[in-house]
């Protein structure tokens, strides 16, 4: 067999065929690893012994459709509206709300390289901005992280029991004016972007998105305490942690009081909730629900000139 080096064309543009960028690009798609690769190879296969060393990258894709449609018919449909999002015109924005580790930062992250968003935003980056404008002698809350908010902080009368959501939702409040005004700036010019965050508290921003067509708001937890204790654990091994793990600990009552707070807000405001148990998993289902989300406006938008195969690995 002539072992030549398949050439994959698109709009005057060419670029070697490769089984890699081929099963990534079925993967943020969402089909299942090992069926991205098996059909990469078959498919490369195939055009090797049909001596197809230029082929159209629109043949690829339909070569890839026929067989997932035997093997996985809902991968199509996914695979279908993925692309429409990914080369729409219209701007997706898409917001990320959970209490401190449960993951909306890495979720964030994976949502962001499967639809080529570039723009990835925390609330923690808006709250510093909002320090660096605004004194603690005027917001002292602000000045705080959102779960050990002290009593003096607060400056009214509360019961003990209600501090916690009290400061939380007071500094929500004041960081969601800054989210407020870059969502209506992304939308306004046209820029997709994620934005996550524990202050993205349902009842005081998402809420006030939830009917734009544009916007997909969603909420992260963890229903298992001893699961959400670990992975301040976990991510101090894998990352150069600002705090170390013991300091979440000593205050996971405040953080775990607040993640119930915003995971019934969510479900009396009707944000979507999404369990992270495992980052692959909940990357499906997020993906999957923006897809749903946005896919008729995304349709009916301009398409970008972009290419799959020839863009997959570009930033």
């Amino acid at each position: 067999m002539d072992e030549r080096e398949i050439t994959i064309v698109k709009g005057g543009r060419e670029t070697p065929f490769s089984r890699g960028v081929l099963a990534q690009t079925l993967s943020q798609a969402g089909a299942k690893a090992e069926l991205a690769h098996r059909i990469a190879s078959e498919v490369r296969a195939e055009l090797l012994a049909e001596q197809r060393f230029v082929v159209e990258e629109e043949e690829v894709l339909a070569r890839v459709r026929a067989k997932l449609q035997v093997t996985d018919a809902l991968a199509v449909s996914l695979l279908d509206k993925w692309r429409v999002l990914r080369e729409s015109t219209e701007p997706i924005v898409v917001l990320v709300g959970g209490a401190t580790g449960v993951g909306t930062s890495t979720l964030a992250a994976d949502i962001a390289r499967r639809l080529n968003i570039q723009s990835v935003i925390g609330t923690d980056h808006i709250r510093e901005v909002l320090r660096r404008a605004i004194s603690p002698d005027l917001l002292p809350v602000l000045h705080r992280s959102s779960y050990e908010i002290r009593p003096e902080d607060i400056r009214v009368p509360v019961d003990d029991e209600e501090r916690v959501l009290f400061g939380y939702r007071a500094q929500a409040a004041q960081v969601c004016v800054g989210v407020e005004a870059i969502v209506e700036r992304g939308l306004k010019e046209g820029t997709n972007l994620i934005i996550e965050g524990v202050h993205l508290a349902p009842e005081i921003i998402l809420n006030r998105f939830r009917d734009h067509p544009n916007v997909c708001s969603l909420v992260v937890y963890l229903s298992d305490e001893e699961v959400h204790r670990s992975r301040f654990h976990l991510r101090a091994l894998g990352t150069s942690m600002r705090r170390p793990a013991e300091e979440y600990i000593a205050h996971f009552r405040e953080i775990r009081k607040i993640h119930d707070y915003i995971l019934e807000s969510a479900v009396r405001s009707g944000v979507n909730e999404i369990e992270n148990l495992s980052i692959e998993s909940t990357s499906d289902d997020a993906v999957a629900f923006v897809a749903n989300r946005v896919y008729g406006i995304a349709e009916k938008a301009g398409r970008r000139p972009s290419s799959l195969l020839l863009d997959a690995n570009r930033g």
